[in-house]
């Protein structure tokens, strides 16, 4: 593939479509064109209480840490994360991480390995993936999930939507199951080529592939795993 000849689409919402951008053209350099077009947008939620004592905070995303720290100084609780970048923020709002874990699988084999804490709260989003809440309850853990945020569905842009009936290639990151289904209902017509970018196997499975496109899945589900996998599309000179 030819970067000069290849669009990018984000879909992701507007400061993490962005961060990627930065980064994707740090790595690869130019595309033809760039059109953001977030297919959700993080809004907070309305909730009581906070995590109680002896109830260690999961954050499985940076939302997460934003929306409970909007409410008042860092708990005193060890937290764990699933993300370096997640785990990053929290540190940055002022929690102590008692560890960190790339998925959500990793991150439950880990917290039911250790004896440190009995009881969790998930700071989450009203969609979320992974059940670790449930798979914690089934092993015994006290566990309850605080919903602090919701992903609200959006249109496809107008931009988006030229973009995807020109008869030339994309390139479109897909971070979550859920961004890939919606691309998938707004793109059910498309002319253009997609080369889809999955964060993991069950991103893959919620999109639609048509003949003589791509999709890759990143051997690591964050943001370098996809950039990794997109490095892969393009020949080695990405300026040719």
């Amino acid at each position: 593939m030819n970067l000069r000849e290849t669009s990018l689409l984000l879909t992701r919402p507007e400061t993490a479509a962005k961060r990627f951008q930065s980064e994707c053209e740090e790595r690869l350099g130019r595309f033809a064109r760039v059109i953001t077009s977030p297919l959700m947008e993080i809004v907070p939620v309305a909730f009581e209480g906070a995590p109680g004592p002896g109830e260690a905070p999961i954050f499985t995303s940076e939302n997460g840490v934003a929306a409970l720290s909007a409410r008042g100084p860092a708990i005193l609780e060890p937290v764990w994360c699933v993300g370096s970048r997640t785990a990053l923020r929290a540190r940055e709002a002022g929690y102590s991480v008692a560890g960190t874990e790339k998925d959500a699988d990793s991150l439950v084999d880990r917290l039911l390995s250790n004896e440190s804490a009995e009881a969790f709260v998930h700071v989450a989003g009203r969609h979320r993936r992974g059940d670790i809440v449930a798979r914690l309850r089934a092993a015994g853990r006290g566990a309850r999930v605080m919903e602090v945020y919701d992903q609200v569905t959006r249109p496809v842009s107008e931009p988006a939507r030229r973009l995807l009936q020109r008869s030339e290639p994309i390139v479109a990151p897909l971070f979550s199951p859920r961004s890939a289904m919606l691309l998938v209902e707004a793109a059910v017509e498309r002319r253009a080529v997609v080369h889809a970018i999955c964060i993991s196997a069950a991103t893959r499975a919620a999109w639609s592939v048509l003949p003589g496109e791509t999709c890759l899945v990143a051997h690591t589900p964050d943001s370098e795993g996809v950039l990794q996998a997109m490095v892969r599309l393009f020949d080695a000179d990405t300026s040719a």
